[in-house]
């Protein structure tokens, strides 16, 4: 049994994302910011490859403040190894929701998308107009407090987040399918979006982001830090 295979990162399809933070600018330019996680489904499927479906199994328990606790634990040798974590329960199918929140950070104690937590927040291809076969998303105007909904497409994984290359043919075709925006097109919004945003907490976020989605690419990450000076100086006037 090699542990060391579950901290392998798994293909896109495995991969699901959910919205951290999304709006739309004063220019009418949505926006999403999204976070990635490991389907439940693909976790059980890398236990069973690389355990043994007979040398793991989960247990749940409560969690304090009515959250969920989920133990994965793995036999090695004649031991059985046990890892906790917990979640709170959600707003929609709570009990499941909370278990599966919970498996996937007690997998993330075994190392299992770990991995993705380097990618922190991530900008996601979004628009104000409906599009077919693109995810739904809702937030609250802050101007006029009503809720509003875009439609938001999930990220492209950068390299270091993928399977190694033929891995399978799925992957490989996936992979060619991906479409990556330019790191000009990224300080581009971010500039955009950074000129009508009014909150300095979500200013920063979109920063945090934009400097993520921009790894690799000082030119532009220069650029995306003298944005925020400059935005972060008119704020302080207007205030």
């Amino acid at each position: 049994m090699e542990l060391s295979r579950l901290d392998e990162p798994f293909p896109p399809e495995d991969i699901e994302w959910r919205v951290q933070q999304c709006g739309i600018a004063d220019s009418g330019k949505a926006w999403a910011m999204v976070l990635a996680y490991v389907t439940n489904r693909a976790i059980m499927k890398r236990l069973d490859d690389v355990c043994g479906k007979e040398n793991w199994k989960n247990e749940f328990l409560p969690g304090p403040d009515g959250g969920v606790m989920c133990g994965i634990s793995i036999r090695v040798g004649d031991e059985w190894i046990t890892k906790w974590d917990g979640a709170e329960k959600t707003q929609v199918e709570a009990v499941k929701g909370g278990m599966s929140g919970s498996m996937k950070r007690s997998a993330v104690q075994w190392g299992i998308g770990r991995y993705l937590y380097g990618l922190e927040e991530n900008f996601a291809e979004a628009s104000a107009e409906k599009r077919q076969g693109w995810n739904r998303a809702s937030f609250k105007d802050k101007k006029t407090q009503q809720f509003k909904e875009l439609w938001w497409q999930h990220p492209t994984l950068p390299v270091w987040a993928l399977p190694k290359p033929g891995s399978s043919p799925q992957q490989v075709a996936n992979q060619h399918q991906e479409t990556l925006r330019s790191p000009d097109d990224i300080l581009s919004e971010f500039t955009e979006m950074a000129s009508s945003e009014h909150d300095e907490q979500s200013l920063l976020a979109l920063y945090k982001a934009t400097w993520n989605a921009l790894e690799g690419h000082k030119e532009q990450q220069d650029k995306c830090v003298e944005v925020m000076r400059i935005r972060k100086s008119e704020l302080k006037k207007a205030a």
